[in-house]
């Protein structure tokens, strides 16, 4: 299930990073004049190895290989992504379904980015539809969120996301992010960052807490000027004693509720 999501933005989606996956950066190659491709279309193939699946601090694989690919179409500040979960080997299959290779979530994302210059602040309006066939028994489940990321050019990068359920009943997730980046050999960068968030549902879950931390490093690694290898660690924990034990009952063996991952992402980028 973002930027990146919003990210990704980041994931965001039920997705990864928690943090939903951005329109892929906005860039302008150069490239013949006689080129058919507009010089502000871009698209973006990424594709994540990961060790575990978690999504707000929830635990949504076991002992399994996820997989992660990603493909987002961006044009003139719109944005398509298409996201899917693929679970090697799911713990917890639903009635009739097999273990191994289970595609477990599909979500697509619509964003448009643009610019507050005079506040050096990039804003993100979007909708996200969830496709959660496998989670929840042997009938697909889905819902849908609509959100706004604001992300300011300062120091740490500072980037507020809050996202609204409308399919399943009134819900608020909210999160502050922090990141910072720089160059260790070339072109290689050292990357790290962390956020944190409140969770607000009256009408499912009866909750208002502060809800999951979590904090990662990578290293992005240019191949050439299209593509990227980035090793990845995450470190996920909750935030209050509610999330806690939110976290910990919906867990695959009802008592965990810190998570350390990580793995490969594969980004190529035009």
């Amino acid at each position: 299930m973002s930027f990146i999501l919003i990210v990704c933005l980041g994931s965001n989606s039920f997705a990864q990073d928690a943090v939903p996956g951005k329109p892929a950066e906005q860039t302008t190659p150069d490239k013949p004049a006689t080129k058919t491709i507009p010089s502000d279309f871009t698209a973006n193939l990424n594709t994540t190895f990961f060790s575990k699946y978690v999504w707000r601090g929830l635990e949504l694989s076991k002992d399994s290989l996820v997989i992660f690919p990603s493909l987002t179409i961006g044009y003139k500040g719109f944005a398509l992504n298409v996201w899917v979960d693929l679970d090697t080997e799911f713990n917890n299959p639903p009635p009739g379904k097999k273990s191994k290779a289970n595609l477990q979530e599909t979500d697509l994302t619509l964003t448009y980015t643009n610019k507050i210059k005079p506040l050096k602040m990039d804003y993100t309006l979007g909708w996200i539809y969830y496709d959660t066939d496998g989670f929840y028994g042997d009938s697909s489940t889905s819902n849908q969120e609509v959100f706004v990321t604001l992300a300011f050019d300062f120091p740490l990068k500072p980037m507020l996301s809050v996202y609204r359920e409308i399919e399943t009943g009134a819900a608020w997730y909210t999160s502050l992010a922090l990141s910072h980046s720089f160059k260790i050999y070339k072109e290689w960068t050292w990357d790290m960052g962390g956020w944190i968030s409140y969770i607000y549902n009256k009408s499912t879950e009866n909750i208002s807490a502060m809800d999951d931390g979590n904090i990662w490093m990578g290293l992005t690694i240019p191949v050439n000027s299209y593509f990227s290898i980035i090793p990845k660690i995450q470190y996920s924990f909750p935030l209050s004693s509610t999330a806690r034990k939110r976290i910990e009952a919906n867990s695959f063996n009802g008592q965990d509720s810190n998570f350390l991952y990580g793995g490969l992402i594969f980004d190529l980028k035009f």
